[in-house]
């Protein structure tokens, strides 16, 4: 009798531990947008030191790629009733649910992409619109889906530009049909192919019970396993001369065109950059989980809890009050690696202070409580979801 009493009090103590694992490895993640996009948008006009570069590159890409995954995991965590019980109600229910959180995501993310050039939003925008149409297909469905969106990239990438008169590496900030598909999927910092594979990925693997430590084992070495490999791969071939040997066996290659496709760097995204990338996420969020769940209890935790749970909100924050405060402050235009990094860190403490302060009062973050307000209505009148599945979605 005691068991079966305290068997709900364990489980949703799991829950619960879960829920901040993801809630921390969000907050890592967009601290380590807001330094990538930093960097970007302040220009560094003086190098480094090489071991800040080299980390600097290291988080360049991933902590995007990260955001992207969790999201895809939370898909998976909402829908997982519907899902697991083949009902037709909660499953079209979870399907519109997707659809209008893709539209807010759009239009909130077209009118931030005219600010703020590195927007991602609008792209996930168009990830949970795909995310909707194979909410309920099997895991092998999905990997085949991820599959074919790493490897169509090269192909647009070699392909389109002489076939539309584009140039790769000049975003667009046009807004025609044309350029906003182009942006979509291909120009943009983040397009559909293949960046929409970080959230299929994510998806299978919200579908495994990641409260099982064994699980979590397996993802975190499956993951560095992943991510080491294809760092390798791509430093075999670009640092270690294999390039150069096939070029003097194969006298008509392009060494410098076809060394893009096996770089691991984020722009252009090609296979080993989405490798790395995956491998990476599904080590920290891991790692992340295992965190939340051995100090579940301690309250130093809950800052960074908070902060993944404002991350839409903190995310609209840094590309528009982030810079217009610099820009406010007259700083001079000449910075340092090191300047963009303290800059980013010091805006991350306060936006830390004050998302603690706002969820003392507030159960959610004003933009996110927007589009749960505009996107849950639906499903709540059909069948109401039970908190501990709202909280981890």
């Amino acid at each position: 009798m005691t068991a079966d009493t305290d068997a709900p009090a364990v489980e949703e103590a799991r829950t619960a531990s879960r829920i901040q694992g993801f809630d921390i490895a969000r907050a890592l993640a967009i601290f380590g947008m807001i330094t990538v996009n930093y960097r970007a948008t302040f220009p560094v006009t003086v190098d480094g030191p090489a071991w800040l570069e080299w980390m600097a590159g290291q988080v360049n890409g991933r902590a995007a790629a990260l955001f992207v995954f969790l999201a895809g995991i939370g898909i998976s965590l909402l829908s997982r009733r519907g899902r697991l019980s083949d009902d037709a109600d909660l499953i079209r229910a979870d399907r519109m649910n997707l659809l209008r959180r893709s539209r807010f995501l759009l239009v909130i993310g077209f009118w931030f992409r005219h600010y703020w050039e590195y927007d991602i939003l609008h792209f996930s925008g168009v990830y949970l619109l795909i995310a909707a149409a194979i909410l309920t297909t099997s895991n092998r469905a999905l990997l085949i889906f991820t599959l074919l969106a790493t490897i169509v990239f090269p192909f647009l990438y070699y392909i389109l530009p002489e076939q539309l008169g584009i140039t790769f590496w000049a975003t667009t900030n046009s807004f025609t049909p044309r350029e906003i598909m182009i942006d979509l999927f291909f120009q943009g910092y983040h397009p559909v192919m293949p960046w929409v594979a970080f959230m299929l990925v994510g998806m299978m693997i919200g579908r495994l019970e990641l409260t099982d430590a064994s699980v979590r084992r397996r993802l975190l070495i499956w993951g560095v396993a992943i991510a080491l490999s294809a760092e390798a791969i791509a430093y075999l071939f670009l640092n270690m001369g294999t390039f150069k040997l096939m070029e003097d066996i194969f006298p008509m290659l392009d060494l410098e065109e076809a060394s893009v496709s096996l770089d691991s760097a984020p722009y252009p995204p090609m296979p080993l950059f989405v490798a790395v990338g995956t491998g990476w996420a599904m080590a920290i969020v891991s790692l992340c989980l295992s965190f939340g769940e051995r100090f579940a209890d301690r309250r130093w935790i809950m800052p960074l809890v908070h902060t993944g749970q404002l991350a839409l909100t903190i995310y609209i924050i840094h590309g528009t009050i982030g810079i217009w405060a610099v820009e406010w402050a007259g700083v001079k235009p000449s910075r340092t690696l090191g300047w963009v990094i303290g800059y980013s860190a010091i805006l991350y403490a306060i936006l830390i202070l004050l998302s603690t302060l706002w969820r003392r009062k507030f159960d959610r973050g004003p933009v996110e409580a927007i589009m749960r307000r505009l996107t849950d209505s639906w499903r709540s009148e059909i069948n109401p979801v039970p908190p501990e599945e709202t909280k981890t979605a």
